[in-house]
């Protein structure tokens, strides 16, 4: 294994061990997968590729979107699309998902509240009622989307994957919130 390579798995496997990541392979990833329906996942980063597996090997459908086109060898192999998660309405307009993980996308590109809600209405559209939502935030990247009321006009908190509809870490700055399409 050359130097890069055994560099990017090395920090691969440091994201991993993550107690957020830990999570998200443990529990959140099963749970969506058990739904057994299409699921999308927003984001897409050479760490989280094996996601996309876990989810089929339980008989959901797996798709991916990044708005980076170099990002696209990450996704999913044959079910992907390339574009902005704030026309997600317009990317995916043939498709609805029962589930959606968005992960690392707000604070990290989509940063604003206008953008935000622009992103949670576009998703709220290709979503049927009763779908489930998954945002992963940090708190060192944007203010509380949730205290601000910004998924409040489509979404419910709820829990989800034997977790309450808020997990907050102690040693990362990271944030799940999970929410049900109203």
């Amino acid at each position: 294994m050359g130097f890069l390579a055994s560099l990017f798995k090395s920090k691969r496997s440091e994201i991993h061990d993550l107690p957020d990541r830990r999570l998200m392979t443990d529990a959140y990833l099963p749970a969506f997968a058990a739904l057994k329906g299409r699921l999308l996942f927003v984001g897409c980063r050479g760490y989280n590729r094996g996601y996309y597996r876990l989810l089929e090997q339980h008989g959901a459908e797996a798709w991916t979107t990044d708005i980076d086109p170099r990002s696209a060898r990450f996704g999913h192999r044959t079910r992907h699309r390339t574009g902005d998660i704030c026309e997600a309405d317009s990317l995916f307009a043939d498709l609805r998902f029962d589930g959606i993980v968005c992960n690392g996308v707000l604070g990290y590109g989509v940063d604003s509240e206008a953008q935000q809600v622009r992103a949670l209405n576009a998703l709220a559209a290709i979503m049927p009622p009763g779908a489930h939502l998954l945002i992963g935030w940090n708190t060192d990247k944007i203010s509380d989307p949730i205290a601000a009321g910004l998924t409040t006009a489509h979404f419910t908190p709820a829990p989800f994957a034997g977790q309450p509809s808020r997990v907050r870490f102690d040693a990362v700055t990271h944030v799940y919130d999970h929410l049900v399409r109203n």
